[in-house]
């Protein structure tokens, strides 16, 4: 029977082996996922554009534009904006607050400045006067609330603005267009893959065979005891 001591010793390098081991597979999986993926620094997402550029007057907005960032300016009709709930952030339900933008030619549209959680109207307080403002184009309307005369179809998601609200409102999380970001292979992470699993089999094989090591000499240990005796 081995001494306490051996024991003790066996089960330390066990755990830390299987520490190692574990450490190198989830390196070696992190970097198989990498394998094939975007060339790095590519963004999908396009330049920013007027707004009268992509969506002119009296047409609606393009399906392949959808979520594409435009670029405004105008003036906000604080009279205009309304809260429309039934909106979800995290599992939690909110409202988002809704305010007509008024261009140079008069015409309106419809932005989502932010979104609240609860009846303070405080954050919901539009800048006076001119502002610039770069949002994400989406289909759709307000329905419920009427269609003002000469507002533009769709809305916008509002992502930047030039002044800042006067007040800190969250702008409404929207995602940029998915536009296929080309796929490549990349062989430095491949190489890495390679390594790390290399690591993981020689920090295996050495476990076995030091574990094998420990008990020849343990039963050699033995032999020579019972020899003795």
């Amino acid at each position: 029977m081995p001494p306490p001591e051996n024991g003790r010793s066996r089960i330390a390098i066990t755990l830390s082996a299987l520490a190692v081991l574990a450490a190198c597979l989830l390196l070696g999986a992190w970097q198989f996922g990498r394998v094939y993926r975007p060339v790095d620094g590519y963004s999908s997402e396009p330049v920013a554009v007027p707004l009268d550029q992509l969506v002119p007057a009296g047409t609606s907005v393009p399906s392949g534009d959808v979520a594409r960032q435009v670029t405004v300016s105008g003036s906000y009709d604080a009279r205009g904006q309304y809260l429309d709930p039934g909106h979800a952030l995290g599992g939690q339900a909110v409202s988002w607050v809704v305010t007509p933008l008024v261009m140079s030619d008069s015409t309106r549209v419809l932005v989502v400045r932010g979104w609240v959680s609860g009846p303070d109207a405080s954050l919901t307080l539009p800048p006076d006067g001119p502002v610039t403002l770069t949002g994400r184009v989406q289909q759709g309307s307000f329905a419920a609330r009427g269609v003002e005369a000469r507002q533009r179809s769709g809305f916008l998601v509002r992502t930047a603005q030039s002044p800042p609200d006067p007040l800190s409102l969250q702008p409404v999380p929207s995602p940029p267009p998915d536009n296929g970001a080309p796929v490549e292979f990349h062989f430095q992470n491949a190489i890495y893959v390679v390594q790390w699993w290399f690591f993981a089999v020689l920090i295996a094989v050495s476990w076995w065979r030091l574990v094998r090591a420990d008990s020849r000499g343990q039963r050699d240990d033995d032999e020579l005891v019972v020899w003795q005796a």
